[in-house]
């Protein structure tokens, strides 16, 4: 069964330096996407209260880019170099219509790699959720009923020793009602 790999001969390649960044996130769609021919590439977030996140990498034989290629929207993620340097096939949006147009083994293979892609994010989704959900619980059980020890001490009460404790008059703390 060919790959998308095999429909992208035509291709330019482009090789890019360790720690640069193929696009930011934000940026404009340049209507290209890309293939990861030879390297190691990392794909990251930026979370306002984290900067930049990892979220995950890219190897050769994979690619990148596809939905700011088609939706035209700005880029929603980082790529940057990790390997000493990167050989990245460019597909741009005229070679990608010629393919639309007279290859559709190379949109179903697309489309079931994009699906692959969003079926993980989900399962990541779902991971976190329960890991979330699991803390929760947890927290609220550590919490647990209130015991003897937690019981709400008033205002006006005096400590006698370590463990107990009485309420002194109003009229002695100067606490006049």
């Amino acid at each position: 069964m060919p790959t998308i790999l095999d429909f992208v001969h035509s291709v330019f390649t482009r090789v890019y330096p360790k720690d640069s960044f193929i696009f930011k996130e934000g940026e404009e769609s340049d209507g290209n996407m890309y293939f990861l021919f030879q390297g190691h590439l990392m794909v990251s977030k930026n979370r306002p209260e984290e900067g930049d996140k990892s979220i995950k990498e890219v190897f050769p034989g994979e690619f990148f880019g596809e939905i700011a290629l088609i939706s035209g929207r700005a880029r929603a993620m980082s790529v940057q170099v990790l390997s000493p340097s990167a050989k990245v096939g460019v597909l741009n949006k005229g070679v990608f219509e010629k393919l639309e147009k007279t290859s559709p083994q190379f949109l179903l293979l697309l489309l079931k790699n994009t699906f692959e892609k969003l079926n993980r994010a989900e399962m990541k989704l779902e991971s976190l959720y329960a890991e979330i959900h699991k803390k929760e619980e947890e927290s609220k059980t550590a919490a647990g009923p209130i015991t003897e020890n937690q019981a709400v001490i008033p205002e006006n009460a005096e400590v006698i020793d370590s463990g107990t404790f009485h309420e002194t008059p109003a009229e002695a703390t100067g606490n006049k009602e």
